[in-house]
């Protein structure tokens, strides 16, 4: 029989690598105009949040080095 909380966890860490990925792909500014999202910053650092639980500690810096980039473009509009 299978373990549920493994299969779920599984799934989990498979959207939020896609997640991650989207990140990489289109930047904040994308996946805001791109793909919609309302809240994109509140969005990567939800991702940052887990990837500490699992000690991705490389993706929580490209995470925050994207966040980072978009506030700046933001306050020199």
């Amino acid at each position: 029989m299978l373990n549920l909380e493994n299969f779920f966890e599984d799934i989990q860490r498979g959207a939020m690598d896609s997640g991650y990925d989207l990140f990489l792909v289109h930047g904040i500014g994308g996946m805001k105009k791109e793909m919609g999202s309302k809240d994109p910053v509140g969005l990567a650092n939800k991702l940052i949040q887990f990837f500490i639980k699992y000690e991705e500690y490389e993706k929580c810096a490209e995470l925050q080095k994207l966040i980072e980039e978009y506030n700046t473009t933001c306050q020199t509009k």
